[in-house]
């Protein structure tokens, strides 16, 4: 899913788009494999087309569906080199904590976060920091790595992922990873930014339903300016953050831009911390309870936060750039 080639799909095609693979979702079942839906619905096809908007619809429907995949370790592996890439069934380590380093140091412990269970990959790719400092890719069998596998537990039932501790594997030769790792961090924070917009997009629309249904002195909730006011700035932020995310597809050059998808991703925390703020307020406790189906979003915006930089993490990182005043190519100018 390389999403930096393509020559542009009208906003009419778009919208298509993200209705077929709404209809996907809606009937995809619990664990289903997206990579035989994706190819129903020509999927190689529209990516050749443009790979950007094809990859940002596919998150944000897959926000808004809640959905569990390993689509982002799809993004990822398509950025790495091609003796990690691909070929095969295979899934990436991310570092765990998230907040944490990007990269694995392979000196210490092993402790990562996986998509889902390892059981139905043949490979996992290792991200870790070798001699040096470096990051290097390690390929290893699935079969031929000694780790546990832990579901999380806590905030979110409907996500699969798990942490894994053990041992680097010993004798596996290290990939150099060069500018890649950059890229596919870059890839993956902008699928990331487009998926929690995709999950605020959905809970916003509950909100709405709410705010309408519910009657309090004999008008809707909705009618109050206070009801009015927070759903106005949740809006504001989700508008704000979906610009910042088009423009970093559309800056996305040969090495990801990785200023604009960090911008992105810390645009599209930000943008859910408000919404889902002012979405339980709106709701009140019943949101928060199984009676409601705000939780599952309010949960869900805040796990995708936590992957490769949460909000409050990638503000310090920027933060800390502007003050440093590093190269951040033109980033800052755009956003």
């Amino acid at each position: 899913m390389n999403a930096q080639a393509g020559t542009g799909l009208d906003a009419a095609t778009r919208a298509e788009i993200a209705g077929s693979l709404r209809e996907m979702f809606g009937k995809r079942s619990a664990g289903q494999d997206l990579a035989p839906l994706l190819a129903d619905l020509g999927w190689a096809e529209v990516l050749a087309e443009d790979a950007g908007a094809a990859v940002m619809a596919l998150f944000t429907e897959h926000g808004r569906a809640l959905a569990n995949s390993r689509a982002l370790d799809d993004v990822v592996l398509a950025e790495l080199p091609a003796a990690v890439s691909g070929g095969r069934q295979r899934a990436v380590i991310y570092p765990h904590p998230v907040d944490g380093p990007l990269s694995l140091r392979r000196d210490q412990l092993l402790r990562g976060l996986v998509l889902g269970p390892l059981g139905d990959v043949e490979d996992v790719v290792i991200p870790a920091t070798v001699d040096g400092g470096a990051v290097a890719f390690l390929l290893v069998r699935t079969n031929e790595l000694t780790v546990s596998q832990d579901p999380i537990r806590g905030f979110d039932h409907d996500l699969d992922w798990r942490t894994v501790t053990g041992s680097f594997p010993a004798g596996v030769d290290a990939v150099p990873a060069g500018t890649t790792w950059d890229r596919a961090m870059a890839a993956g924070r902008r699928a990331l930014a487009a998926e929690i917009l995709g999950v605020c997009e959905a809970a916003l629309e509950l909100v709405l339903a709410h705010a309408t249904a519910r009657v309090q002195f004999g008008r809707s909730i909705g009618s109050f300016q206070a009801v009015r006011h927070r759903l106005a700035e949740a809006y504001v932020a989700m508008a704000g953050a979906r610009s910042v995310l088009d423009n970093a597809y559309a800056v996305a050059g040969s090495d990801g831009d990785p200023w604009a998808a960090i911008i992105a991703k810390m645009r599209a925390g930000h943008a859910q911390a408000v919404l889902m703020r002012h979405a339980v307020q709106v709701f009140g406790a019943i949101g928060l309870t199984g009676e409601s189906d705000l939780h599952r979003y309010v949960e869900r915006a805040a796990a995708l936060d936590t992957l490769f930089g949460g909000h409050q993490a990638l503000t310090e990182v920027i933060g800390s750039a502007v003050l440093d005043g590093e190269e951040t190519d033109s980033a800052f100018e755009l956003f």
